[in-house]
């Protein structure tokens, strides 16, 4: 049974690990690909968000959340996230220029990041001629002869790639969105 993030919480605070497992596979992923935006170091965002867990457990006791318990876990783990970024910048001169600052999150950001997160695993699972000449058309901003030049194939091969690749990336982001949304 699907339990909201709520009910979710009164669970922890009353020891049910059962209830903290359910919160922390509806969050965890979705966390360190927020986490990584910040850190640029995935090894790192997955230790903060663990870390964040395990806090969240050992403090169940105590634990006052004011606002929307996703509101809470992203704003945990951005804290979280700048006391590593101002850790590493201490122990590593090379991360100097890294602007640490505090800044609000809203729920248009979080929706942007999970999106940018769900088309990067959709582009991902493209095969690798279309995921290549996909990139080079939508990110590298080359028109579709200088792909077909680059490539040695014909121009009506870049489009149709393009084509397929369009509708399989909508066909699977429409998928993520009902999992998301209907899960």
């Amino acid at each position: 049974m699907k339990l909201t993030d709520d009910l979710l919480i009164v669970g922890i605070k009353k020891d049910d690990y059962a209830c903290y497992n359910q919160l922390f596979m509806r969050y965890y992923s979705r966390l360190c690909a927020f986490v990584f935006n910040l850190t640029q170091n995935y090894s790192a965002s997955e230790d903060v968000v663990q870390e964040l867990f395990i806090r969240l457990w050992i403090q169940r006791g105590k634990l006052e959340i004011k606002e929307s318990t996703s509101g809470y876990l992203y704003r945990a783990s951005k804290n979280a996230a700048l006391n590593y970024l101002r850790a590493e910048k201490s122990r590593q001169k090379s991360i100097q220029n890294m602007p640490v600052q505090e800044w609000q999150i809203d729920e248009d950001q979080i929706e942007q990041i999970e999106f940018s997160v769900a088309l990067n695993k959709c582009i991902e699972q493209l095969p690798d001629r279309s995921r290549d000449v996909f990139m080079k058309s939508r990110f590298d901003g080359l028109r579709q002869q200088e792909i077909s030049d680059q490539l040695g194939i014909s121009v009506k091969t870049i489009k149709n790639q393009i084509w397929k690749s369009l509708q399989f990336l909508k066909a699977c982001l429409e998928l993520h969105e009902a999992f998301e949304h209907g899960a």
